[in-house]
């Protein structure tokens, strides 16, 4: 019984002196804490450039601020991430911790030469977060610019970016958050391809990086939320319009709230709208499996904001009138999405996990084809639109000052 007893307190202190802390523990005050990473191409040297945005905890915190910038940028280049990054130790006096990284900025160059090796190190790294947001810099515009931005609201640039698109993505619903894991499944949709949100600096690139941009009340360069980046696969195939992108949010079930403007028929005035909520299904016509036909059921409800028309709210067939230029205008949005997405000949939209949803023997005869067949293939729209409610009052006043 003794004999157990010692036993069991040595498995005990192995136990215990296993246990006694991190053996790779790292100080706080020895790390360089990266809130955003720009990633460019340098075409001379066949190089990534990496942009790092760190945070200078002394500024965030505001107690032993010495006046500094809240973020600094530190670059380093290197034929893969990790050897610039590793690259960086020669002039950041800390360890690079990428754990907090909340955006990943890439720039158009980078986007159509292929991104499938650098998402390829994002998701095997152990520190980076697959919930990271991803952008893609505009056309003639670099990602060490867009991290190296200073925004007056929100002190750290990335931190700011990441929570504009949450915004915008619930306010007019042009975007929708794009994070590392989305893309990685988007570049695996056969035929298809990830999209990925914009952004464009408006104002004064260098101007935009300078601490006067913290100290003005109008500022001299803002970085902006753009529209949807296009992919085939890895690469970059082409950018949508607002309207297209609008359109590519409906499809894709992703619309929260947008506004919708639309003008009546025979001069009758226009009408503004706010879209509530809507919700979106696919379904996929297989009697023709070569000839396959796409339906898209939308139904919005809206709200009406502004009237610019003498009509008369009251009468329910003018509601009937409106909800039916609704359908038309809903439509139209639609439309040219998925001419976008034809035409750019990348199933973004998801068609090809409707149809593999509907009939998986269909699907294996048709994966093969999917580019021949996608870019011909007929799609058919049914809107539904409901107008609920007309805010605090319903016909304007206009519609008084009409019968006078």
């Amino acid at each position: 019984m003794l004999k157990h007893r010692w036993f069991a307190f040595l498995v005990l202190g192995c136990c215990l002196a296993m246990m006694t802390g991190c053996w790779d523990a790292v100080e706080l005050n020895r790390r360089a804490i990266v809130s955003g990473i720009g990633i460019d191409w340098m075409e001379s040297k066949s190089q990534y450039l990496i942009s790092f945005q760190t945070v200078v905890a002394d500024e965030i915190s505001g107690k032993a601020g010495r006046g500094a910038t809240p973020t600094s940028v530190y670059q380093a280049s290197g034929k893969t991430v990790i050897e610039a990054m590793r690259n960086t130790s020669r002039k950041v006096p800390r360890i690079i911790s990428l754990a907090h990284t909340g955006l990943i900025v890439i720039s158009d160059d980078v986007a159509r030469n292929g991104i499938v090796d650098l998402f390829d190190y994002l998701d095997r790294d152990s520190d980076i977060r697959l919930t990271a947001e991803i952008l893609v810099a505009g056309k003639g515009q670099r990602a060490e610019e867009v991290v190296a931005v200073l925004t007056p609201i929100g002190k750290i640039t990335a931190f700011a970016l990441a929570q504009k698109i949450d915004l915008t993505s619930r306010q007019l619903s042009e975007n929708f958050r794009v994070e590392v894991d989305d893309v990685i499944r988007g570049m695996l949709t056969p035929g298809g391809g990830p999209i990925i949100n914009g952004v464009i600096i408006e104002g004064s690139k260098e101007g935009a990086a300078k601490k006067s941009n913290l100290e003005s009340a109008k500022s001299d360069g803002l970085a902006v939320i753009s529209n949807l980046a296009v992919f085939k696969g890895g690469k970059l195939k082409g950018w949508m319009t607002k309207e297209e992108s609008r359109g590519t949010v409906w499809i894709r079930d992703k619309m929260q709230k947008t506004p919708l403007h639309i003008k009546l028929e025979n001069g009758q005035g226009e009408v503004a709208f706010d879209v509530m909520r809507s919700k979106t299904r696919i379904e996929a016509e297989l009697q023709d499996p070569l000839q396959p036909i796409i339906r898209i059921f939308v139904e919005p409800n809206l709200s009406i904001r502004e009237v610019n028309s003498s009509i008369d709210l009251r009468d329910p067939h003018t509601m009937k009138i409106l909800e039916e230029a609704v359908n038309k205008e809903v439509v139209r949005i639609l439309k040219k999405a998925v001419e976008k997405s034809k035409k750019l000949d990348s199933d973004i939209l998801g068609f090809s996990h409707v149809i593999e949803r509907t009939k998986p023997a269909v699907w294996r005869e048709l994966k093969d084809r999917w580019d021949v067949i996608y870019p011909r293939i007929q799609v058919e729209y049914q809107v539904n639109s409901v107008v609920r409610n007309s805010q605090m009052r319903d016909r304007s006043f206009k519609h008084d000052i009409h019968i006078k």
